[in-house]
């Protein structure tokens, strides 16, 4: 097996990541509609086929939904450590010493990562 096949894959599970992130991150907002030059959110409509505000606590996926994103991305961002350390170990970049070293390493980041992603509600801080 020659080396590459799982570094490259290893961008595809961090974009993934960020991607599942996002929607983490957006859960509270509408569907983006456009109307011509317009771009509005869009929550539903009323019986008259009126754009109806957000309403109160209104989220597009729920909780336990939130949830199961939450432990996806973690598991996306951990594929990827795994996919770049096999990666290096066939292609002998490392030896299995510095593979079981790294991996714990990056393994450890991730998890720092999440913990401080669980500290901010998942939000971004600003």
């Amino acid at each position: 097996m020659s080396g590459g096949h799982f570094d490259y894959m290893q961008y595809h599970f961090n974009d993934i990541a960020n991607e599942i992130l996002e929607l983490i991150r957006n859960n509270e907002k509408g569907w983006e509609s456009y109307s011509g030059a317009d771009t509005y959110e869009i929550f539903g409509y009323n019986e008259n086929g009126e754009i109806r505000e957000k309403p109160e606590g209104w989220q597009r996926y729920s909780n336990k939904t939130i949830k199961q994103f939450q432990l996806g991305y973690a598991m996306c961002r951990m594929a990827g450590v795994f996919a770049q350390r096999i990666d290096w170990l066939v292609s002998d970049d490392d030896g299995e010493e510095s593979f079981y070293k790294r991996l714990t390493e990056e393994l450890d980041k991730v998890n720092e990562e999440i913990e401080k992603l669980d500290k901010i509600n998942w939000n971004r801080k600003k």
